[in-house]
């Protein structure tokens, strides 16, 4: 049986952050953050991906902040509320 390609794709807007959500072939969601294209992650349902994508976002801007990297200024009010420096 020849299975369809799954093109789901959404957005989700949570505490100002834009996330944007793929439905993954063999089930679950790819999900990333426009703002910061490089950060992405998975989750086998939507609650899952949406807290993996947190989780590795809120790393990736402690890992550019103490790189001195830059963050995008929309992006500072989530790594800031989220870890206390």
């Amino acid at each position: 049986m020849k299975k369809s390609p799954v093109a789901e794709k959404f957005k989700v807007t949570k505490s100002g952050i834009e996330y944007e959500f793929e439905a993954a072939e063999e089930g679950g969601y790819v999900v990333s953050v426009p703002l910061y294209p490089s950060c992405v992650s998975q989750g086998d349902n939507f609650e899952d991906a949406l807290a993996n994508i947190e989780d590795a976002l809120l790393g990736c801007l402690a890992a550019a902040r103490d790189l001195n990297l830059p963050i995008p200024k929309e992006l500072e009010a989530f790594l800031h509320q989220t870890v206390k420096l």
